[in-house]
């Protein structure tokens, strides 16, 4: 069986599990209104991507596995899900006092390593503002333009090597709750980084930042003199950030 990618998955799971509910609405087994099917299911939804990210990176070879997302995600899946059953009393609020995932995921990355990459050679159309959007910009020549955009859940993998840059200041804002960020660079490009987040993950280069973050920056030596740059802004909730100049 073929495994989707992120907004891929989470977008099926939703027809899946909303389905499920209202087939059980409409046959009366069940008695629920829509606001509160849709309380009672996303937690569901956090906890399969959560575990889909951490078993690639984990056992599938040849995909892209993400042990920080995929760990942070079922936690906070599992408690939301054990809230909803009635389990335990978990809120958003608790988020903080999961300080501790830290150190296991430290762990874990020490005992088993990070998973493999994939690489998916997809052009794909996507609008200013959705709930899942999934955009992989890898095509020759593709044309860089200035981006604006929010998403729940956001898979993004841009491959400037191999795009038309114009020789300005290009700038691409993404925010979200969740954020899966893959960038390559050519050498030859100037660019600056800007990145609010909560919980995140960011490797630019030898630059690493991840746990617990309000504000990361980065920029490159000779960013304020270029005519041709990008400018990156970066605003999620929990973000996975990569880029490399190659």
């Amino acid at each position: 069986m073929k495994l989707r990618s992120g907004g891929q998955f989470v977008v099926a799971v939703i027809f899946v599990l909303i389905g499920s509910m209202l087939l059980l609405v409409n046959l009366g087994m069940i008695s629920m209104e829509i606001d509160e099917a849709f309380v009672f299911l996303y937690p569901f939804v956090i906890l399969l991507l959560g575990l889909k990210w951490l078993l690639e990176a984990m056992f599938t070879k040849g995909r892209r596995g993400n042990w920080f997302m995929g760990l942070f995600l079922s936690v906070i899946g599992g408690l939301l899900v054990g809230d909803r059953l009635g389990f335990m009393e978990f809120r958003f609020e608790q988020i903080l006092n999961l300080w501790p995932l830290l150190l296991v995921y430290i762990g874990i990355r020490m005992l088993w390593g990070r998973g493999p990459k994939i690489t998916v050679n997809r052009k794909k159309k996507h609008s200013k503002s959705n709930f899942v959007t999934d955009v992989s910009m890898k095509d020759d020549n593709w044309h860089v333009e200035d981006m604006d955009e929010w998403n729940g859940v956001a898979d993004f993998d841009f491959d400037y090597t191999r795009a038309f840059i114009p020789d300005k200041e290009t700038t691409i804002q993404l925010g979200g709750w969740v954020g899966d960020i893959k960038i390559l660079i050519p050498e030859d490009v100037e660019f600056c980084v800007t990145s609010n987040t909560k919980v995140g993950d960011i490797k630019i280069g030898n630059y690493k930042k991840d746990g617990l973050l309000k504000e990361a920056k980065y920029k490159t030596e000779g960013y304020d003199e270029a005519t041709r740059k990008l400018t990156f802004d970066f605003k999620f909730q929990v973000l996975d950030l990569k880029i490399n100049r190659v």
